[in-house]
């Protein structure tokens, strides 16, 4: 391999990020913002899925977005022209939205492609450079990218005209997103395996430990510590006879209690237990926990009800161990 030239190479990525900058930048008017509204709004009003077709670059950016406006409840699937042309149509309706890209605008298989679309009556969506192209003229809408160069060295590389199009699918999405009032919580449904469905759909509520042996406020120390050892989550929630939160005791309460000199047979529970807990409601988000236990240097929070009445503990391990960090 030949060494590289640092300046060229500088100079090159200097370029590339201009004219990616100014791609960017260039979206940024009335006109286009108008006709990606019209766009979300028929995606909208329409019944059926969001298709995006395209070839090459054009056909991965299709793919991504597509994957996107799944993940935010907008039923859609990436159609490959040439695919389509050989018996794919058939998954087409009336009912659907067919998005096609191609920067030119001109691409024989999109074009194509577009002229079988309208015996389905599905309606078309261009995505281009140019609204004079044949698929400007001919699809229904037209987002214009207004790319005039792609910031390669070898100018015939798709990338600013790649990254122009995939911002229009983000803005599009987003405007769906705003109409529809998305919620985090409906994201998290949508992605209940990964580490964002989890921080988002899981609560205390899911991790807690209900089986915590009772401690009772008369109760000895040394009654507390096995207690303590018999839940296994390394504390003890002192409650009167109506399970109503009185204090707790962790295990290094106690060390420090025999470092003290006390006797854990004549010293009850209610002498020295804490009586003002950091607690946790069984609705609060599992990740909020974390952050509430990390935030305070401890290790478990007490989960209690509205009245104050004991439900259970939910321990730094089983929020960890759920793959989710602060």
């Amino acid at each position: 391999m030949t060494e590289m030239d640092k300046t060229d190479v500088y100079e090159a990525v200097s370029h590339t990020l201009s004219v990616q900058e100014n791609s960017i930048a260039t979206l940024q008017n009335a006109e286009t913002i108008a006709e990606i509204t019209q766009v979300a709004e028929v995606i909208s009003e329409e019944n059926g899925r969001v298709i995006f077709s395209g070839i090459g670059k054009s056909g991965d950016v299709g793919k991504k977005v597509s994957s996107t406006f799944n993940s935010i409840g907008v039923s859609s699937h990436f159609l490959h022209p040439v695919e389509a042309l050989h018996g794919d149509l058939g998954s087409l309706s009336a009912e659907d939205l067919v998005i096609l890209i191609s920067n030119s605008g001109n691409t024989d298989e999109m074009v194509e492609l577009l002229q079988f679309i309208r015996s389905f009556d599905a309606t078309t969506v261009a995505i281009t450079s140019d609204p004079e192209s044949k698929l400007g003229k001919q699809a229904d809408y037209h987002v214009n990218t207004k790319i005039e160069k792609e910031g390669a060295v070898v100018e015939l590389v798709p990338m600013a005209s790649a990254t122009a199009t995939m911002i229009i699918g983000d803005c599009i999405a987003n405007a769906l997103m705003t109409n529809r009032d998305f919620s985090q919580q409906e994201y998290g449904h949508f992605h209940p395996g990964g580490a964002i469905g989890k921080r988002l759909l899981l609560n205390v509520e899911d991790l807690m430990h209900k089986d915590i042996p009772k401690s009772r406020p008369a109760d000895t120390l040394a009654t507390v510590a096995l207690k303590i050892s018999e839940g296994g989550k390394g504390i003890a929630a002192i409650q009167d006879e109506e399970n109503y939160l009185k204090g707790i005791l962790t295990d290094g309460d106690i060390r420090r209690l025999i470092e003290s000199g006390k006797d854990l047979h004549n010293v009850v529970a209610k002498e020295v237990m804490i009586t003002n807990p950091i607690t946790a409601s069984e609705d609060m988000a599992a990740i909020r926990a974390l952050e509430v236990i990390e935030e305070n240097d401890i290790s478990q929070l007490v989960v209690t009800d509205d009245s104050n009445r004991f439900l259970g503990v939910v321990h730094i391990h089983d929020i960890m161990e759920k793959g989710l960090t602060v």
